[in-house]
């Protein structure tokens, strides 16, 4: 079983499914892979989006549980967002955490830096018992070059969200490199699918659960693409969480000649 906490299924309102028919489709296609649950995180792109899209959004996801349930689609559906981050994002709003649990929200940064404000605001909602969880890190120019920050982000108690895409090279060697490095010192917490469509940003969450188990044992799969995500769309705070493994600045990255493609 899988449960994906980050996908762009809710039609119309992102750069994610045009129309139902792609919506419907990508929540299919998820569920042949054995996908039980997923979370749709339209973007947030700034404070003042939740004013303009909050509503359509809530009213096209009950809409996308309906045709579901109309398709016979067995797979429940949770709603949140992925918050592009910003100085002064909030989540004051229903769709901010995931189902709504005051806890856990998805936030995206830049795919080309860490902002330099990013580190306290999420301290400030780590200490208010928010916890962020970054989306695709691996695709972040300023994590891939520097993999120790990835590190501190952890220590400090936000979580990590590796793209399963990632992991099959769809985002080059350096994404892919970067992500099983994440893996291997227990810096990623959950993988998820980022679907947008049915074409070039698909559902490849079976492909890449069975890279993991195959690579990391069956377990490290099952706690990566289920336990830790039913844990975090349930507001839960025991996330399974291995000690974090420091990165050595002479480090010739070994491990990546002993993984199985």
């Amino acid at each position: 079983m899988i449960i994906d906490i980050h996908s762009h299924i809710i039609p119309y309102v992102d750069d994610g499914a045009d129309d139902w028919d792609i919506a419907i489709g990508l929540v299919k296609s998820a569920a042949s892979q054995g996908v039980v649950a997923m979370v749709a995180t339209p973007h947030i792109l700034a404070e003042n989006d939740y004013t303009i899209v909050e509503e359509k959004i809530i009213k096209n996801y009950v809409e996308l549980k309906s045709r579901l349930k109309e398709n016979n689609i067995n797979v429940k559906i949770y709603l949140a967002c992925e918050i592009y981050v910003q100085p002064d994002m909030s989540l004051d709003h229903q769709i901010s955490t995931f189902n709504n649990n005051k806890t856990y929200f998805l936030a995206e940064m830049p795919m080309t830096e860490i902002p330099r404000f990013v580190a306290e605001k999420f301290f400030n909602f780590i200490m208010d018992g928010k916890i962020p969880i970054i989306a695709h890190p691996e695709r972040n120019l300023g994590f891939q070059n520097r993999y120790d920050l990835a590190y501190e982000f952890v220590q400090r108690g936000a979580l990590m969200q590796i793209n399963a895409s990632s992991l099959l090279g769809k985002y080059g060697n350096k994404a892919r490199e970067t992500a099983f490095s994440f893996i291997s010192h227990n810096l990623a917490h959950f993988v998820a699918s980022d679907g947008h469509n049915t074409e070039r940003r698909t559902i490849r969450l079976k492909e890449s659960y069975d890279l993991i188990a195959s690579n990391y044992g069956e377990l490290k799969a099952r706690t990566l693409f289920f336990e830790n995500p039913k844990i975090a769309v349930q507001g839960q705070k025991n996330i399974i969480n291995e000690d974090p493994v420091p990165f050595d600045k002479k480090e010739k990255k070994s491990f990546w000649n002993k993984l199985k493609f």
